[in-house]
């Protein structure tokens, strides 16, 4: 049988970074990053080492049996994705100009995530609470994606969801489970507690010496957890109810005071109707609401300018108001249950791009690698005031990186809604082109993809402006280009100035923008903002695109009455602004 040190090197799956070769990297060149592991065990630490030191034999290129699996990082350092038992062993022992045998790669966040839960996974069992922590990371590199989430770990939805359940377990909660000192019946019944709750009970429970049985305290925070005075829903009918109590506990008593609830169908019934209202309310305003639970954390990012620890620049704060990510939630977290956080990013991975962009443009230094990416609104103390325009100064380098929302996270609506504009407008100013254009235009597109083109929408048009029905589908070809033959040039020219304006829906909307640029073709020629536009916007997206365009600044006084009124009155009040010219204010969510 394998001793205690072999068993913690071997790798969990043997195939899993068996595509690189080894290499020697010095330890002073890997930054741990993320750590999924934070279980300590000094005695087996020491056997490690000790194992370690006697397989090494003066030599510590051979100190490993298995190599530990790196991340290469673009700055020339790695990243520890497996084996950090055995680097932080081996560093300590011959420090950080050793080297220690290892093989690296390149991969995303999502896939350094998944490596690094199912090689820690196949060795000793990590605990539930390094489970959550990186579950709850993954969840946000998945964009809330639950589902998603769970097939890149591996797991069963049922195991993910326990998971991120444990995450509004206090610090003091987990740390007792890793101390061994309660088990997870008792971390799962706390993480539904209030935080401050949490940590009066546990420092009881601790100081007391002696654990009450899961059962036991799930009875007492049962009662405890329903409280009235806590509840977010109308109350009104609780008053006489039969199941409206006072009493207490002994153990809860510094922490729950007043009437609670005994029945918890009821209570739990309207609270989640509560949530549903409040989530509701919000729909017409922003892009993307949530209710957020525990586990959510790296699922919500709090935004900010240049303030807090990831700021994204005020440009970029004013563009991201546009995107689809951007938006609301309502906490379903206890200790702020029912609370409403405006102005959040849901895209992990696009807000660390801009967090990045906004460092390096003004020189900022780095979050620390340990810094959690992304916190649930209630650990955040996010009550993120929604982005204003000019919330703080913009700096030289914020312009010239030119902020904008992310191409892939505009809204669905609002990509279907402008790429009918876009094709529209391609389809008008192709009918205009100079004939030179036209044929230059109709001999690429037979070149790249004569498919696209739609002979017979472009003759049914001709036929129409020159009085003639010409012939579309026809297995007589003698008999169609018989039709076609008595056409004088003109008529003719007609049909050719026809055919490069018809390509079919199938055409992708990137081809379409290509020709429009290398035609030097202006949107605000064709289109201008107006009702069926507007109607698309949610009225956070509406405030964003009339701050850009200026006509907040035009409607003057008016604007902040019209902007807080409902939706139908700001869009009426922004078409009929005085003095205002439209023509040529195009926002960039329209621009090609």
């Amino acid at each position: 049988m394998a001793n205690e040190a072999e068993v913690l090197e071997r790798p969990a799956q043997a195939g899993a970074a068996q595509a690189e070769p080894d290499i020697y990297v010095k330890c002073g060149l890997i930054d741990e990053g993320f750590n999924y592991r934070r279980k300590r065990s000094p005695q087996k630490d020491a056997e490690l080492r000790a194992d370690m030191k006697q397989r090494a034999a003066g030599d510590p290129r051979n100190a490993l049996i298995y190599p530990v699996l790196l991340r290469i990082l673009d700055n020339g350092r790695f990243q520890l994705i497996a084996g950090g038992r055995r680097t932080r062993q081996f560093r300590e022992e011959w420090g950080d100009e050793a080297e220690i045998r290892a093989r690296a790669r390149r991969m995303t966040d999502v896939e350094a995530t998944a490596l690094m839960m199912a090689e820690n996974g196949g060795r000793e069992d990590p605990s539930v609470i390094e489970d959550a922590e990186g579950a709850a990371r993954m969840l946000g590199y998945c964009n809330g994606d639950k589902d998603e989430a769970a097939s890149r770990l591996g797991w069963k939805r049922e195991k993910l969801d326990k998971r991120l359940a444990l995450m509004n377990a206090h610090q003091a909660v987990r740390d007792a489970y890793l101390e061994e000192k309660i088990h997870q019946g008792h971390v799962e019944i706390f993480a539904a507690l209030r935080q401050d709750v949490q940590q009066v009970v546990i420092e009881k429970i601790l100081a007391h010496g002696k654990v009450p049985t899961v059962e036991q305290l799930k009875t007492l925070a049962e009662q405890a957890l329903l409280s009235l005075e806590a509840a977010i829903f109308d109350k009104t009918a609780c008053s006489g109810c039969q199941y409206n109590t006072g009493f207490q506990q002994a153990m809860f008593e510094q922490s729950f005071s007043g009437s609670r609830c005994t029945n918890k169908e009821c209570y739990t019934k309207k609270t989640e109707a509560e949530l549903e209202v409040r989530k509701a309310q919000l729909e017409e305003t922003y892009q993307v609401v949530r209710i957020v639970r525990p586990g959510d954390n790296s699922t919500v990012i709090a935004l900010s300018a240049t303030d807090g620890k990831r700021p994204v620049g005020a440009e970029q704060l004013t563009a991201c108001r546009t995107c689809g990510d951007f938006g609301a939630c309502v906490s379903g977290v206890p200790d702020s249950l029912g609370k409403v956080y405006r102005g959040v990013c849901f895209n992990k991975q696009c807000n660390d791009e801009k967090v990045a962009a906004f460092r390096a443009a003004t020189q900022q230094p780095s979050a620390p690698s340990s810094e959690t990416s992304a916190q649930a609104p209630a650990e955040a103390g996010a009550g993120a005031s929604e982005a204003k325009s000019g919330a703080a100064p913009s700096t030289k380098a914020e312009s010239a990186s030119a902020p904008k929302a992310s191409p892939n996270s505009v809204r669905n609506q609002i990509r279907e809604y402008r790429e009918g504009v876009w094709r529209a407008v391609y389809q008008r100013a192709v009918l205009k082109l100079p004939v030179k254009d036209s044929r230059a235009l109709l001999a690429a597109l037979t070149a790249h993809h004569s498919s696209y083109l739609d002979g017979k929408a472009a003759v049914d048009a001709a036929s129409k402006q020159i009085g003639s029905d010409l012939p579309t589908i026809c297995t007589n070809t003698k008999k169609q280009l018989a039709a076609f033959l008595p056409l004088d040039q003109n008529q003719l020219a007609i049909v050719l100035q026809h055919l490069p304006a018809f390509v079919s829906s199938s055409m992708p909307i990137g081809d379409i923008v290509g020709y429009l640029k290398a035609l030097d073709i202006k949107l605000e020629q064709h289109w201008r903002v107006n009702e069926a536009f507007f109607d698309v916007l949610t009225k956070t997206e509406l405030d964003a695109v009339c701050d850009e365009i200026g006509l907040a600044k035009a409607a003057g006084k008016t604007y902040t009455s019209l902007k807080n009124g409902s939706k139908k009155d700001f869009v009426a009040g922004m078409l009929k602004v005085e003095g205002f010219e439209y023509l040529g204010a195009i926002p960039k969510l329209m621009r090609w």
